[in-house]
């Protein structure tokens, strides 16, 4: 493998306890996007980082997150892929104290041009899934958010690629 190939998803090699790691982080993601997106309407780019434990023991839970880039114009749109870049910049160099990750964003579906939250959970031990979950705002103010299902996808390795 060169450097520019990305590494195996070796996501069904995982055992159950790591995937129940992956689960509770996707979770826990999906859980803080919508909480974001019902209390201020947005949620910028974070991470969910679920830190290494001693043997037998549950490791606890981190929201990462980084400032948007500085711009000239304050009326200029946040870059959130310079975001994204730098979240996994940072969760990369310190990714020896986590064994599970998710990286959350805002994204636009491209087949209807819903909004949706992607969550994009990768394990320490190489296997990675994606969830996506299409929502809808509130037609009028005060109005309750809907939040689709969320759907698995193939993921991507980040962190550990």
């Amino acid at each position: 493998m060169t450097n520019n190939e990305p590494a195996e998803n070796r996501i069904l090699d995982l055992d159950p306890e790591d995937h129940l790691e992956l689960n509770r982080v996707l979770g826990t993601a999906l859980g803080v996007a919508r909480e974001q997106l019902e209390a201020h309407g947005v949620f910028l780019p974070f991470g969910i980082a679920l830190e290494t434990a001693a043997e037998g023991e549950q490791g606890e839970l981190r929201l990462v997150a980084v400032q948007p880039p500085e711009t000239q114009d304050p009326e200029e749109d946040i870059d959130a892929e310079a975001m994204m870049a730098d979240l996994v910049e940072l969760l990369t160099q310190q990714r020896e104290g986590f064994t599970a990750i998710a990286l959350v964003s805002d994204v636009t579906l491209l087949d209807d041009g819903r909004d949706a939250v992607h969550a994009n959970g990768e394990h320490a031990k190489g296997g990675a899934v994606a969830v996506v979950q299409a929502y809808t705002p509130p037609a009028a103010e005060g109005g309750e958010w809907t939040f689709d299902a969320p759907a698995a996808e193939p993921g991507e390795l980040y962190i550990w690629g």
